[in-house]
């Protein structure tokens, strides 16, 4: 009784103007800051540690915290390599960040937003300086963001038992320690919401084929379990090869395995770069498990059924995802372009690669102004139609709603069009993050009023549906298009186009998408992992 009223006591007074905040949790307290915007910054929090015996192994639960935990410090990511090259990150990196509204407290418990961050599975952080959350967190809701292991720490896939998707347990972990604390710092454990993007988007969409009840309602942006990209090949080699890189002679997975658990792990960062694991398409990625103790993933995406009766999903992609991938100007690449390098990705053997040509280019004679097609062709094939795969198996799960959405802004703020100087039509992946999260790529910029618009419009949006498992549960000045959800049993596939004007259409690149339905129907026996039952 006397934990419950210090708890009471403690949220309801520390939690105001002008006082460092302090909570106790039940694995500790933890004393955070006040952000100059007004609201309570809990940065660095541990939610499990490394076993520095075995890094590469299973994390476990962090202990509590016998003093004071000091969450001060938001420096900490995991080892990896930034966009740059330079070598950042240290072996104990399972923290969270956690925001909270000043009006937070224990008899006005609000809603939590946990963010899965992308990154190919070798990159990315917690780290306010990509993700803070200014605009979120003004619509009352507990921001939440996480670090997960990456790269050869996190998604190695080998046949030794116990060593691969650590990354993604390691999300569990994290998950769970939300449940388990959040009701300390205000939040409401009946409404925790996790959103990702990229491999987080698609990290987040593999724990729903393999976990209930550690969320209510999910955002998935800009990839899914069924992405041709997400599962990787097991690949003993790997850890091998890293140990030769960095002296072992041997060629045994366990004997590479030991002999790089006490190796520094910028070096093993670096050994990754140097030997082409670790590039912009890693060797290292989400895999299949063989079945053992932790094991998490024993099948493949396509044939596991989502966990998601009754959950609220929001689901959607750019409509240029693939822009960022592909060479802006380079005539000989796109003259060259070979529809079978994507189509492998997804099928054992490729077929009808001409056909799948045809389709998107008529006959025309390969150029560089056949750029905007081969988009549409990897937009599709990559994101547009997993995402319309998956819509359909939420349905057939029994999801309560699902809510689809088309980014297709070109604005101010569109990070990586702007970073990478594309000037074709269209928003490219992760362009819709720069509306959702400040960051240091606009440090000191103003938006304009579109861009300003955009960021209300979708900050709203996304934490309505945090708040309510609708994205528009009213009509305002802000929003007047009512966002139409997709139900069980019904026929109609509604999608909100996230542009100037904002729009409700229906049936997302239909005539696209039919080409691809018809296309796995045909060869469904030989796409990648299927088993036929």
């Amino acid at each position: 009784m006397y934990k419950v009223i210090l708890l009471l006591v403690l949220i309801k007074c520390l939690y105001s103007e002008g006082s460092d905040p302090t909570v106790i949790t039940k694995k500790g307290t933890i004393k955070g800051l006040q952000a100059k915007d007004g609201y309570f910054m809990f940065l660095g929090v541990p939610y499990a540690l490394v076993d520095e015996s075995n890094p590469f192994g299973a994390a476990l639960p962090h202990p509590g915290f016998n003093e004071t935990y000091e969450a001060f410090d938001d420096s900490v990511a995991c080892p990896q390599t930034s966009r740059s090259g330079a070598l950042l990150g240290t072996m104990q990196c399972l923290q969270l960040n956690i925001y909270v509204p000043n009006n937070a407290n224990f008899s006005n418990k609000i809603p939590v937003m946990v963010y899965i961050h992308g990154g190919s599975f070798i990159r990315g952080s917690k780290m306010m300086v990509n993700l803070s959350p200014k605009f979120l967190i003004r619509n009352d809701v507990i921001i939440v963001s996480i670090n997960y292991r990456l790269g050869p720490y996190g998604f190695l896939c080998v046949s030794a038992p116990g060593y691969s998707n650590q990354g993604l347990k390691d999300q569990i972990l994290a998950l769970k320690w939300v449940k388990d604390n959040i009701e300390a710092f205000g939040g409401d454990t009946t409404k925790i919401t996790a959103f990702g993007q990229s491999a987080g988007a698609m990290t987040l969409d593999l724990q729903l084929l393999t976990n209930k009840d550690l969320v209510q309602r999910v955002i998935i942006q800009s990839g899914t379990a069924l992405t041709t990209w997400v599962i990787g090949k097991r690949n003993d080699s790997i850890p091998v090869n890293l140990a030769s890189k960095l002296g072992y002679s041997g060629d045994d997975v366990h004997e590479a395995l030991n002999y790089l658990a006490d190796k520094e792990p910028m070096d093993i960062i670096q050994a990754g770069v140097d030997t082409g694991i670790s590039n912009a398409h890693p060797l290292t990625k989400p895999c299949v498990e063989t079945v053992g103790d932790n094991a998490y993933l024993t099948d493949f995406p396509v044939n596991l059924q989502p966990q998601v009766e009754g959950m609220d999903i929001m689901i959607g992609h750019t409509n240029k995802e693939v822009m960022f991938i592909y060479p802006k100007d380079n005539k000989e690449y796109y003259e060259n372009y070979r529809f079978a390098e994507e189509l492998e990705q997804g099928f054992n053997v490729v077929f009808d690669e001409d056909n799948v040509r045809h389709f998107y280019t008529g006959d025309q004679v390969l150029s560089l102004e056949s750029q905007n097609d081969i988009f549409d062709f990897g937009t599709d094939f990559v994101f547009a139609y997993p995402t319309e795969r998956s819509v359909n198996r939420y349905l057939k799960a029994n999801a309560n709603k699902v809510y689809r959405y088309l980014f297709a802004y070109e604005g101010g703020r569109n990070k990586n069009k702007l970073l990478g100087n594309f000037t074709a039509p269209g928003a490219c992946h992760g362009d819709d993050i720069g509306y959702l999260f400040e960051m240091d790529t606009f440090k000191g910029e103003v938006p304009n009023k579109d861009d300003q618009k955009m960021i209300d419009v979708m900050t709203t949006m996304w934490t309505n549906f945090a708040k309510y498992g609708d994205p528009t549960p009213s009509s305002t000045d802000l929003i007047t298009t009512r966002w139409e959800p997709t139900e069980p049993g019904s026929t109609r596939r509604p999608y909100l186009v996230l542009d100037q004007p904002i729009t409700l259409k229906y049936r997302i690149f239909h005539q696209r998408l039919s080409f691809w339905e018809l296309y796995y129907k045909l060869y469904k026996n030989d796409e990648r992992g299927f088993e036929k039952k």
